[in-house]
């Protein structure tokens, strides 16, 4: 694309910005709850950034959320994308690969990419995606081939098929490659999980991927992409992960799942606001609130209390306050006087303004610290 087509292409998603800065998000349904499964899990990912720029930071993830919806509907995306790291695997369609990928910035370049060079690969997507996108999906391909006169041809699979290990094995053999968004952590009911570490928590993670490597011999290879203050897009291919048939197959796919992940992870946590996961990465988090101990008994002795906005969050939910747990995901119907009342924090004698039975368990629960 030429720097006329770039300065187009920017002017777009500035126009798009400034759309979307219009919108009261307050006013948008489901808005605060979303918000808070936002602000819950980057407290627990990512404890570092204050609880008071998540407001700010939500904004800026539902504004790049927008820019890929955008980015959907240009087949000329690539051209506005510098491409960086080891690119062997692009370059070569006729050798398969897995290419394993995060939903962050502009996430659905590298399938623009596959195209444009002739790649004939699977992708695979929930099954209400499918049902949602599939023909919107053959459409694009279909624009994209006749755009750059490639033969490419593009699979679409549902990562609900109980035969989807098969299916993805038959492709490999065949010679296809696979477009594979690791954070989604769907698949098969019956697939098997993997701890591991991501940021500063332990997820599971589905190990099909590794599985797949190791047996059809092909190499995993790590992309992502993420889009620069200028409004351009960035696309960087990692090296490939080629299996080790001198390794079990167990040891081998936990290694790679763990190597996968520390990749994706410097790239979430430098551009936090362009990760579409956080709408979802709670449900790979395990969570016991069993395990919870209880405060000192000095906790019940403080001369002043403070909300515990770190851990918990007040919004209404079909106009009744709800108290909603970062930690566990957990939420809490309280009234309306409780409400104004932790709201107004910090306070002192919390045990005479409501009670010793109510004070306890806000100390008990942590909820005022």
């Amino acid at each position: 694309m030429s720097f006329s087509g770039f300065i187009n292409y920017q002017r777009a998603l500035l126009d798009c910005e400034s759309a979307f800065n219009k919108v009261n998000l307050h006013d948008e349904e489901g808005y605060m709850v979303r918000f808070a499964i936002f602000s819950a899990n980057l407290t627990n990912f990512l404890p570092e950034i204050p609880v008071s720029e998540h407001a700010e930071m939500f904004r800026k993830l539902l504004t790049s959320l927008a820019f890929e919806t955008f980015d959907r509907n240009v087949l000329h995306i690539s051209e506005v994308c510098s491409l960086n790291g080891d690119l062997k695997a692009l370059e070569t369609p006729g050798a398969p690969s897995i290419f394993c990928t995060f939903h962050l910035g502009s996430y659905r370049i590298i399938a623009n990419l596959l195209i444009k060079n002739g790649h004939h690969f699977t992708t695979i997507v929930k099954k209400d995606v499918y049902k949602q996108q599939i023909d919107s999906m053959m459409d694009y391909t279909d624009r994209m081939k006749q755009t750059y006169k490639t033969d490419s041809e593009v699979h679409v699979v549902s990562a609900e098929d109980p035969n989807i290990v098969l299916k993805l094995l038959r492709e490999l053999k065949a010679g296809r490659s696979l477009l594979v968004y690791l954070d989604g952590n769907v698949g098969a009911s019956d697939e098997k999980l993997e701890k591991i570490t991501f940021l500063s928590q332990t997820i599971t993670a589905r190990k099909g991927m590794a599985y797949l490597s190791y047996v059809a011999g092909v190499p995993l290879v790590p992309v992502i992409s993420y889009r620069k203050s200028d409004m351009s897009n960035v696309l960087y291919m990692g090296e490939g992960i080629f299996p080790n048939k001198s390794v079990p197959k167990e040891a081998y796919s936990q290694r790679v799942l763990q190597q996968l992940f520390d990749f994706f992870a410097k790239y979430v946590a430098n551009f936090p606001e362009q990760w579409e996961g956080w709408n979802y990465i709670h449900h790979s988090l395990q969570t016991d609130e069993t395990s919870l101990s209880p405060p000192p008994p000095s906790a019940y002795r403080r001369l002043s209390y403070q909300f515990n906005e770190h851990r918990y969050s007040i919004f209404d939910l079909k106009e009744s306050p709800v108290l909603f747990d970062k930690r566990y995901y957990s939420t809490y119907e309280i009234s309306d006087s409780l409400r104004d009342y932790l709201l107004e924090s910090p306070f002192s004698n919390p045990k005479r303004v409501l009670g010793k039975p109510i004070f306890q368990e806000l100390v008990r629960q942590e909820i005022i610290i």
